[in-house]
């Protein structure tokens, strides 16, 4: 692959085709190694809980796991450790690699299990979430979450404990300040600090010392590395990426950790660090499901894997699959016998650095360096007096067809967005810094064929494009012009995936153009000649607002423009504020149904609206069949779409008594967007909840 990355056509499509896809899927000649303990260099064992129905339970909260394990050396391959199926969460390898901590999530009980000889002991009650070895005398201590209050699949309320693993009665408590999340909490290897979610989706690293924690971002499956150098990831709401932060240099970076051979690019979850700084595991590929995130389907192709990482941890440059078998495996851990001697760099401890609030934690980061801001319906959008621009309130207006989605996102639905910007003010900034910064956050809802169009635009004039975003299918081309002539152009093939989002940041400077996707740079490529020194008014479309044409099907948030320069570390810190945020985005159960439309509400006149651009109705069906879902009622009630953009919609036409529809609804209430919209509604009915169509 290197041999191919150095051939001298640099204007050959196949190289670029290669090179791109090489930079983008991070697949630096991926092998299999003949042994588990040929791949990691050392007697290695592994443990899991694997599920015996239909892999759906990827969280844990059932009774039917049983406890996994893998040794290297004893020739068995993956086996049961213990003959019970019960609930068994999180299993944990002891630093000796001779026994593991497993949990019962349901019974809140710590046992202890001898890996040979499958031997069970209970520690007592909670959930165990690290075992760690005091260097300074050998003391081994479990620490768990134990005690009293309220949980979920995402937090806890309980404080966490230690023991001793010998003497489990002798408990302490080491924090109560904030809750704490079931997920990944790893000691680093002096005891100083402990990385984990306090609760999700805030990751940050708690000081023991100063009795603190330092936030560094949002998402879930925090991992610490395993030796003194408080190396942090993230696990990124993509379920994709490792977003990685080393506190002492303030340095970020992604890694991408979804191209192992046999995940397909599909999402992973369960990340682990290992005890040795270069070996990590996860769970894939999940499948099952519909939309992006297929997490909460499981599925019985979940497989575990173990990954070697590269010496500075960017990117992963080998895979090991330890399970094959037709039953979902969750929870993996890892214990390599030379782990505990492994170390990242060399370097002396040195104090934790104090991380300020707000800048560091919340997107978009500095207001002074925004010439545009729009993060999603319900924020303030705005740039305070000390900005480039002075005090600006941003607004996007939907055309034709467009609207707002539940995740308050600009929805384009084959249409799309009109930004209000002060045109000629950013022109004049842009021009003065010779530099621009675009970002933002795009969901394609589809990528197959005749899936192209318009992303995001900058025009000079009108139907003058200075900058574009294009999806051709589920490619991307950014393509730059000047006086309407095409100066620069970068294509990234296969990146596009219905339903999943995609972090962009497109670095404009001088005659350099450099692409981001999700925090890695892609491509770069210098221009002849500055864009910027025509430059003298600007507009800002998103997706394809133009009358009478059909755009896209997909979505746009946090959208930003910079007139400033930012390096690498700095780009990918966005991205991982970003998607660290996507995991928290409630997932909707719809229902798909068959009905007959038996009373309808008028469809009002646009202008009879006043103010108001759009308008729903709302109509009543009786059910003859559902498809998906649950529902019990025989009638419902379900809010339309009737006039966008202040037309009326054609598919009006079969708001008639007697029609039969196939629809898919979601709760009304749980679409935040639609808070103050017109809807018009002929009737009453308190004993029926209302719904909302959405789009297949």
């Amino acid at each position: 692959m290197k041999q191919l990355l150095n051939i001298s056509l640099k204007n050959s499509f196949y190289v670029l085709l290669i090179n791109l896809l090489t930079i983008l899927f991070y697949c630096p000649a991926i092998v299999q190694a003949e042994s588990l303990e040929q791949f990691a260099g050392a007697h290695t064992r592994v443990v899991w809980v694997q599920e015996q129905g239909n892999g759906a339970d990827t969280y844990g909260f059932g009774e039917n796991f049983k406890l996994m394990g893998y040794d290297s050396r004893d020739g068995k391959k993956e086996r049961p450790l213990l003959k019970q199926t019960e609930n068994f969460y999180k299993p944990i390898i002891t630093p000796d690699g001779k026994k593991v901590v497993v949990s019962s999530r349901s019974r809140h009980e710590i046992y202890l299990v001898d890996f040979k000889k499958g031997k069970r002991k209970s520690l007592g009650k909670g959930v165990a979430v690290d075992v760690w070895q005091d260097p300074a005398n050998g003391k081994v201590w479990v620490y768990a979450l134990a005690g009293d209050g309220p949980e979920n699949k995402y937090f806890t309320t309980h404080p966490l404990v230690r023991f001793p693993i010998k003497k489990p009665k002798k408990r302490e408590q080491v924090w109560s300040k904030t809750h704490l999340s079931w997920s990944n909490f790893d000691m680093s290897r002096d005891g100083k600090f402990a990385g984990g979610l306090f609760p999700w989706p805030d990751a940050g690293i708690l000081l023991f010392e100063q009795n603190t924690w330092k936030k560094y971002g949002k998402g879930c499956w925090t991992s610490l590395s395993p030796d003194n150098s408080a190396i942090l990831w993230v696990f990124d709401g993509l379920h994709r990426n490792l977003n990685f932060v080393n506190p002492f240099t303030a340095k970020f970076w992604t890694t991408n950790i979804n191209s192992a051979p046999g995940i397909g690019g599909f999402e992973v979850y369960h990340p682990r660090w290992s005890n040795h700084v270069r070996f990590m595991t996860m769970t894939g590929p999940y499948v099952e499901g519909e939309g992006g995130n297929k997490i909460n389907g499981g599925g019985q192709k979940v497989e575990v894997y173990v990954g070697r990482f590269s010496p500075n941890l960017k990117s992963i440059e080998g895979w090991f699959q330890v399970t094959h078998n037709d039953r979902a495996d969750f929870y993996p851990d890892v214990w390599i016998e030379n782990g505990a001697q492994s170390n990242v760099s060399s370097g002396k401890p040195q104090p934790l650095p104090v991380v300020a609030n707000g800048e560091d934690a919340d997107w978009p980061g500095d207001l002074g360096k925004l010439v545009f801001l729009w993060q999603d319906l319900m924020a303030e959008n705005k740039l305070g007096d000390s900005s480039l621009l002075g005090f600006s309130q941003f607004t996007v207006t939907p055309k034709t067809r467009a609207y707002f989605n539940r995740f308050l996102e600009m929805d384009f639905n084959q249409s799309g967005f009109v930004a209000s910007i002060p045109g000629e003010k950013i022109a004049a900034t842009i021009q003065k810094k010779n530099g621009i910064g675009i970002e933002f956050l795009y969901t394609p809802l589809v990528t197959g064929a005749h899936a192209e169009g318009p992303v995001f635009r900058l025009q000079t004039e009108k139907n003058t494009d200075f900058l574009s975003v294009f999806q051709q299918e589920k490619s991307l081309e950014v393509t730059l012009f000047k006086n309407n002539t095409e100066i620069g152009k970068i294509m990234v093939p296969d990146v596009l995936h219905p339903n999943r989002p995609e972090h962009l940041f497109i670095d404009l400077q001088d005659k350099q153009l450099k692409l981001y996707v999700n925090g890695r740079l892609i491509k770069d490529i210098v221009l002849n000649a500055s864009p910027f020194t025509s430059m003298q008014n600007l507009s800002l479309l998103l997706g394809h607002p133009e009358e009478n044409t059909f755009g896209l099907n997909g979505s746009i948030s946090h959208v930003a423009m910079y007139a400033t320069a930012f390096n690498a570390s700095e780009i990918t810190r966005k991205a991982h504020k970003v998607t660290g945020e996507i995991e928290a985005r409630k997932e909707i159960k719809p229902i798909q149904l068959k009905g007959e439309l038996i009373e309808t509400s008028t469809i009002p006149a646009p202008d009879s609206l006043g103010a108001y651009r759009r308008a729903l109705v709302v109509n009543r069906f009786r059910i003859s069949d559902i498809l998906q879902g649950n529902y019990s009622e025989k009638e419902i009630l379900v809010a339309q779409w009737a006039v966008l953009d202040r037309t009326v919609l054609p598919e009006t036409k079969d708001y008639k008594v007697g029609t039969r529809l196939e629809l898919k609804v979601e709760k009304f209430d749980q679409h935040p967007e639609l808070e103050g919209e017109r809807l018009m509604m002929d009737m009453f009915d308190p004993d029926l909840e209302l719904y909302y169509q959405v789009r297949f």
